[in-house]
């Protein structure tokens, strides 16, 4: 019963929202020094994206069965929209994750220092492994094939 109580008094702080931090140049190296040696993913969405709305519930689901995986979300979107970006993490229930917004005018060059080849289709995924390799998928990831790469790395729970 005590133990109980001590939850309920932490679980507000527990819950709340991660801050939402300016992605800029260099954040994406930033990202990818704290990942470590663990397996991660980064999903990069927009407020005006309708299927990233469905990823982002996803996103919560999966990040409630392994909260082991890091996951961090990037709005693309501008600095002007910020409290709608907040709003729309709280709905979706993914605003305890790290989660980053675009923060310079110049997003081409942003999306080319995460990734040459990405030319601002949206949802974007990247899946890291421990090992450093990389995969990118555009567009709505399907979750049996994020379970199926998890898998590599952790138990899957049922």
């Amino acid at each position: 019963m005590r133990l109980l109580a001590i939850l309920c008094l932490f679980l507000p702080q527990l819950l709340q929202a991660a801050p939402l931090k300016p992605f800029v140049s260099g954040s994406m190296a930033e990202i990818m020094t704290a990942q470590g040696e663990q397996p991660m993913i980064v999903n990069f969405w927009s407020v005006d994206c309708p299927p990233c709305y469905k990823e982002l519930a996803m996103w919560r689901e999966l990040s409630a069965r392994f909260p082991e995986v890091k996951l961090v979300l990037v709005s693309t979107d501008e600095g002007d929209v910020k409290q709608e970006v907040v709003e729309v993490l709280e709905k979706t229930g993914v605003a305890q994750l790290e989660s980053w917004q675009f923060a310079d005018k110049h997003v081409q060059r942003l999306r080319y220092e995460v990734d040459k080849n990405w030319y601002g289709e949206l949802p974007r995924s990247y899946f890291y492994s421990p090992s450093g390799q990389v995969k990118a998928v555009s567009g709505l990831v399907e979750q049996n094939k994020i379970e199926q790469w998890l898998a590599q790395f952790y138990p899957i729970p049922k």
